[in-house]
C-alpha cells in the first residue's frame, strides 16, 4: 500500500498559477470603462457582466486547479492542463473581442496566468520537450508577438481594404491615383513626362537585352532581362520626371541607400586598411553618431548652415535661397545621418575577410585593383546588401527630415501622418502604410535574390596567416579626402546646433544669451524627464525580452520557432511610420484600447528596440559552449536557474549593451511615436520637432544640445561599465 501511494505522481506546480488566476478573476475588474490603464471600476467585475463566456474563464481556472492536484499520469494531466489553460484564454479573449470591452486588470492577470498554466501543461505532456519555464516563455513570447507586432500590421492591411465595414478596393484606387501619391503627366509643361518615361523604358530594355546577350543567356533569360530593363528604365524615368509622394520617396531612398552604402564601404575599408593609424579612432567616433542623435537633427542644423539666413549660404556667400528645401536637402540630411549605420553593418564584413585569399590572388599575379574587384568586392556582397536594405528602410521611414526640409514635395512617411492627423482619413493612411510596407518587402526579397545561394564563408576556424593588403595609394587618398569632407560637414552641423542654442535669433541677432536654455528648462525639461522615465521603463523589458527570445531561438527546438524568430524581428524591419499607424489603428478602440496613455508608448519602444537585444544575445550565445548548460541540467537545475546563474553572468555585457541601446533609441525616436503622443504624454523629440516647425530655433537647439550631450554621456558610461565588467570577468576566469 505504501509503495502504491509513493508511486502516485506529485501534484503539478500548475495549481499555483491556476489558483491565482481564479483569485484575480474574482478580485479585479475584468474590463475598463475608458482609456486610463489602471482604472478600477467595480461595475466591471465579472459577476456584474452577465456573460457565460466570462464565467467560463473562472470555471476553467478552477478546473485547472483541480486537475493539477489529481494523481493522474503526468502526460495525461499535462494534456488536460494545456487544454483548460488555452480554452480559458480563448474564452476570455473571445468575450473581450465580441463585446468590444477594453481589458481590465482582472482580464490581464487571469489570462496571463492561464497561459502559464497551459505552459506547464505543454511541458508535462511532452508537447514541448523542455521544462515549464521554457514552455511558458514560448507561449508568452508568441502571444506578445501576435498582439503587438502581427496584429497591428494586419490591422493596417485590413483598414486599407475595409471601409465602413465593407470590403472594397475603392480607397486603394482613389489613393493610388491621387496627385498626392503619383503625378506623372503635368499638363502645364510643354514636354510630355510620360513620353520621357517611355524613352527611359526603351533605353532600359536595350541595356537589359545587351546584358542578357553578353551573359549568353537562354531565350527566357533574354526575355526576362529585356523586361526587367524596361521596367527599371520606366521606374527611373518616373522618379526623375514624376511628382507625388511615391516617386519622390523612391528617388530619395535610391540616392540615399546608394550613397550611404558606398560611403559606409569607403569608411570601413579606410578603417581596416588605411596606413594612417588615427583614422580608426575617428571612425569609432563616427559609429556613435546615429545612436546619440535624433534622426532629423542634422536637417535642423542644415537650416543654420545652408538656409536662407544660414552661416555659409547667407552670411558668407550672400545667397538667400530655398535650394536646400526639397529632394537635395532631404537626401543630404539622410546621407549624413545614415552613412554611419551603413558603416557599422559593412565594418564586420570587411574585418572578417581572410588575408590568405588576397595573398593567393597576389601570388597569381593580380594587381591591387584586380584584387579588389575580383576578390574583395564579391566577398563584401552580404554586408553591402544588408547596409543597402537598412538604409532604404531608414529612408522610407524617415519622418523628421522630409517634414523639415521637404519643401513643396510630398513623401510617403509625411503623407501617412498628414492623411491621419490632417485629413482625418485612417483608410488613406493605411493605404500609404501598406505601400511603404510593400516597398520594404520588395527591397528585402531583391536583396535575397542578389545574394542568391552563393557562399561567402571566409572564417572557417582554421588558422590563417598573413596580413590584409593595404589600399592602393590613390584610392586611399580619395577615401581619406571623402572622410575628412564628411567629418567637417558633420562637425560643422553639430557645432551650429550648440552655437545656435546660445544666440538670440540665428542669422538676424547673434547676441549670446542663455534665454533659450531658460525657456527649455521651463517648457522642455519636464518633457525631457518624462521621456527619460518612459525610455528607462521600456528599456528593461526590451533587453530582457530580447535576451529571452535569443535563448529560445538559439538553444531550444519547438514548433513555431521560425515564427518567433521572424516575428520578433519584423517590427525592426518595418518602417516606424507604418508601425505608428498600425498601433493607432489596432489599439485605439475595442478590447485592446491603449492609446492616449504612456503605456502604448512604452510598449512601442519595447517591441521596436527589442531586436537589438535579440541579435546581441544570439551572437553571445554562439560563443558559449552548450556543455555548460548540459552540466547544469545534469545537476537538476531548471532552465530558469541555468539562464539566471550560468548564461546571464556570461552575457551581461551584450545585455547591458541592449539595455542602453534601447534607452538611447527610445530617447531619440520620432517616426513611430509621433502618432502615439498625446497632450499628457509628450516626448522630447516630438516637442523639439514642433519647435522647429514653429520657428523657435533657439529653443529647439537647446533641446537638441541637451539630448545629444546626455546620450553621449550615457554611451560613454556604457563603454566604461562594459570595460570594467569585461576586466572582472577576465580576472575571474
Amino acid at each position: 500500500m505504501a509503495s502504491t501511494s509513493a508511486a502516485r505522481p506529485a501534484a503539478s506546480p500548475a495549481w499555483i498559477p491556476a489558483g491565482l488566476a481564479a483569485v484575480a478573476f474574482l478580485a479585479l475588474p475584468f474590463g475598463r470603462p475608458g482609456r486610463p490603464f489602471l482604472t478600477f471600476d467595480p461595475a466591471l467585475r465579472p459577476y456584474q457582466l452577465g456573460s457565460v463566456w466570462v464565467w467560463l474563464v473562472l470555471a476553467l481556472a478552477i478546473a485547472a486547479l483541480v486537475i493539477s492536484l489529481l494523481p493522474l499520469k503526468i502526460s495525461r494531466r499535462g494534456e488536460f492542463l494545456a487544454l483548460t489553460g488555452l480554452l480559458g484564454v480563448a474564452s476570455g479573449v473571445g468575450w473581450l473581442i465580441s463585446s468590444s470591452t477594453p481589458f481590465g486588470l482582472g482580464a490581464l492577470a487571469s489570462l496571463l496566468l492561464l497561459l502559464v498554466v497551459a505552459g506547464y501543461g505543454l511541458s508535462e505532456s511532452g508537447r514541448i520537450q523542455s521544462d515549464a519555464f521554457v514552455a511558458t516563455s514560448i507561449l508568452l513570447v508568441g502571444a506578445f508577438i501576435l498582439l503587438f507586432i502581427v496584429f497591428p500590421l494586419f490591422t493596417v492591411l485590413k483598414t486599407a481594404v475595409v471601409v465602413d465595414g465593407s470590403l472594397t478596393l475603392g480607397k486603394v484606387g482613389v489613393t493610388l491615383t491621387s496627385p498626392l501619391f503619383l503625378f506623372a503627366e503635368n499638363p502645364f509643361t510643354e514636354r510630355s513626362e510620360v513620353a520621357l518615361m517611355v524613352y527611359f523604358a526603351m533605353g532600359g530594355a536595350v541595356l537589359g537585352l545587351a546584358w542578357s546577350l553578353v551573359r549568353r543567356g537562354r531565350a527566357v533569360h533574354i526575355l526576362f532581362g529585356t523586361g526587367a530593363g524596361a521596367a527599371a528604365g520606366f521606374l527611373i524615368g518616373l522618379m526623375i520626371f514624376g511628382r507625388g509622394a511615391f516617386p519622390t520617396s523612391l528617388l530619395v531612398a535610391l540616392i540615399v541607400a546608394t550613397v550611404s552604402t558606398l560611403s559606409g564601404l569607403a569608411f570601413a575599408l579606410l578603417g581596416q586598411r588605411s596606413r594612417f593609424g588615427p583614422i580608426r579612432h575617428s571612425l569609432s567616433a563616427v559609429s556613435l553618431l546615429p545612436i546619440i542623435t535624433p534622426p532629423f537633427i542634422l536637417a535642423f542644423a542644415m537650416i543654420f548652415i545652408f538656409g536662407r539666413r544660414g552661416l555659409l549660404s547667407y552670411q558668407i556667400l550672400g545667397i538667400s535661397s530655398n535650394a536646400i528645401f526639397g529632394i537635395p536637402g532631404v537626401a543630404l540630411a539622410q546621407i549624413l545621418a545614415f552613412t554611419p549605420i551603413a558603416y557599422l553593418v559593412i565594418r564586420g564584413s570587411v574585418a572578417s575577410l581572410d588575408p590568405a585569399l588576397e595573398e593567393a590572388s597576389q601570388t597569381l599575379g593580380a594587381d591591387r585593383w584586380t584584387l579588389f574587384r575580383s576578390v574583395t568586392w564579391p566577398l563584401l556582397r552580404p554586408g553591402l546588401a544588408n547596409a543597402f536594405l537598412l538604409t532604404t528602410i531608414e529612408s522610407f521611414a524617415d519622418f523628421g527630415n522630409p517634414l523639415i526640409l521637404g519643401g513643396d514635395r510630398g513623401y510617403l512617411a509625411t503623407e501617412v501622418f498628414s492623411a491621419f492627423a490632417a485629413r482625418y482619413d485612417p483608410n488613406e493612411a493605411a493605404v500609404y502604410g501598406s505601400v511603404l510596407l510593400a516597398l520594404v518587402l520588395i527591397v528585402f526579397f531583391a536583396q535575397r535574390w542578389w545574394l542568391g545561394r552563393s557562399s561567402f564563408v571566409t572564417v572557417t576556424g582554421k588558422p590563417s596567416g598573413g596580413s590584409l593588403a593595404p589600399l592602393p595609394r590613390l584610392l586611399e587618398a580619395i577615401l581619406l579626402a571623402l572622410f575628412i569632407l564628411w567629418s567637417l560637414v558633420v562637425l560643422a552641423l553639430y557645432i551650429s546646433i550648440l552655437y545656435g542654442s546660445f544666440v538670440q535669433l540665428w542669422g538676424i541677432n547673434n547676441t549670446l544669451t542663455l534665454k533659450n536654455y531658460r525657456d527649455f528648462l521651463n517648457a522642455g525639461w519636464p518633457v525631457f524627464l518624462d521621456t527619460a522615465r518612459i525610455a528607462a521603463i521600456s528599456a528593461i523589458p526590451a533587453a530582457l525580452l530580447g535576451f529571452l527570445i535569443a535563448y529560445l531561438v538559439v538553444r531550444q527546438r519547438f514548433f513555431g520557432r521560425t515564427f518567433v524568430e521572424f516575428g520578433s524581428m519584423l517590427s525592426f524591419a518595418t518602417p516606424g511610420t507604418v508601425m505608428g499607424v498600425a498601433y493607432i489603428l489596432a489599439f485605439n478602440t475595442g478590447p485592446w484600447l491603449l492609446t492616449a496613455s504612456g503605456v502604448i508608448i512604452a510598449i512601442a519602444f519595447v517591441f521596436r528596440n527589442m531586436p537589438v537585444a535579440i541579435r546581441g544575445g544570439v551572437a553571445g550565445l554562439a560563443q558559449i559552449d552548450e556543455s555548460l548548460e548540459e552540466a547544469s541540467t545534469t545537476l537538476r537545475a531548471s532552465s530558469s536557474v541555468t539562464l539566471r546563474r550560468i548564461l546571464l553572468p556570461l552575457l551581461i555585457i551584450p545585455l547591458i549593451g541592449g539595455l542602453i541601446f534601447a534607452f538611447v533609441r527610445a530617447m531619440t525616436a520620432i517616426s513611430q511615436v509621433i502618432f502615439l503622443v498625446s497632450p499628457g504624454n509628450m516626448l522630447a523629440t516630438v516637442l523639439l520637432l514642433g519647435w522647429v516647425e514653429q520657428g523657435q530655433l533657439g529653443r529647439a537647439a537647446a533641446m537638441g544640445s541637451v539630448l545629444i550631450i546626455s546620450m553621449l554621456v550615457t554611451i560613454l558610461l556604457l563603454l566604461l561599465i562594459t570595460r570594467n565588467r569585461a576586466g572582472t570577468v577576465g580576472v575571474q576566469t
